[in-house]
């Protein structure tokens, strides 16, 4: 039988000795349960439409059949549900196959650390007990006290207690200013994550991964990378990360740790002025450079929105296919 999870996309199937539960969780959907026995009711939800016979109690010999239309919908415990018919189902805070669920926390300021003259480390700790994940190369939205939410890249991969962002603050810029002072004034605020679905996921690609970025685009590339250095074998790293003038590649230090003690290839570009160890351009001219004799692989986008097009466009000219190219900028800021 196929069973069709409202709000979402994909369904799966269910055999006659399956429960809903079982087979949604085989097909890796992240269906809420505990006690699996009918008792909790955590797997309570709603059959939209079909037919399916639910165990009561323990004894087998002990059921009902219960037929839903869109008219006359019915409660289903989909741990002790066995779909007779295809079906369609709603699942409260259900997730589709690689999705994560979404949470609203109250989350500590634990620390804010500048790093460089106009960027500071925030760290927020999550609260305990809280089993949230995220993938790295996600974000997440803040809401600070009398403030508006607040997009920022989660520069740390999971699994953590605490949460690191990198926020840039130019002088004399109100929302900044305001988000500063209410971090420093305030001993939590609301965030909700994770977000974005340009990211490694569970299980990154072995295909070489070319990360670009400028200022504090770095977060998520630093995420990324410091979740494929856990692996066996990571696959090959190019890091090209670009800014205006020298303290604004605010952890160059790390960035020039993980070529020396990891063999990723790093470029650093300064467009402001020529200097010394660095490559004196836009980011995107060393990366197109470089492209005729490195294989390719995933490529990885993290800054502004023109920024990122910029790349976008530079590389998509240069044959690289689109499908490889991946930002959020893509998602949240599209050109029509």
């Amino acid at each position: 039988m196929r069973i069709t999870v409202r709000h979402l996309s994909e369904g799966f199937d269910a055999g006659p000795e399956d429960t809903l539960l079982e087979a949604g969780r085989r097909a890796g959907f992240g269906f809420p349960h505990a006690c699996r026995n009918g008792n909790c009711l955590r797997c309570q939800g709603t059959l939209l439409h079909g037919k399916v016979r639910q165990r009561i109690g323990n004894l087998a010999s002990a059921e009902q059949h219960l037929c839903a239309t869109p008219e006359s919908p019915c409660q289903v415990l989909y741990c002790v549900a066995y779909a007779l018919s295809d079906c369609e189902i709603d699942v409260p805070d259900v997730t589709a196959p690689g999705q994560l669920p979404v949470f609203e926390v109250a989350c500590q300021v634990h620390a804010i650390d500048p790093l460089s003259p106009d960027v500071s480390r925030v760290l927020l700790r999550l609260p305990a007990g809280r089993k949230v994940r995220w993938y790295a190369g996600q974000y997440l939205l803040l809401q600070v006290p009398g403030g508006s939410l607040s997009a920022f890249s989660i520069a740390n991969p999971a699994p953590a207690r605490m949460l690191e962002l990198h926020v840039r603050h130019p002088a004399g810029q109100a929302s900044t200013d305001h988000l500063m002072a209410a971090l420093a004034e305030h001993a939590t605020v609301q965030v909700t994550l994770p977000q974005g679905t340009r990211h490694l996921g569970e299980h990154p690609s072995t295909r070489p991964q070319w990360f670009i970025c400028g200022s504090t685009g770095f977060a998520p590339v630093k995420a990324m990378i410091e979740q494929l250095l856990t692996l066996p074998s990571p696959p090959p790293i190019r890091l090209y990360w670009g800014a205006r003038q020298q303290p604004d590649l605010y952890l160059e230090s790390l960035a020039r740790h993980w070529a020396a003690e990891h063999g990723i290839a790093l470029v650093l570009a300064l467009s402001d002025l020529p200097q010394a160890g660095y490559v004196h351009g836009l980011v995107q001219e060393p990366v197109l450079a470089d492209l005729p004799h490195h294989a390719w692989g995933e490529f990885h986008v993290a800054g502004s929105p023109p920024m990122a097009w910029a790349v976008h466009d530079a590389l998509a000219a240069a044959g690289v296919p689109r499908a490889d190219i991946h930002s959020d900028v893509f998602d949240y800021a599209p050109r029509d």
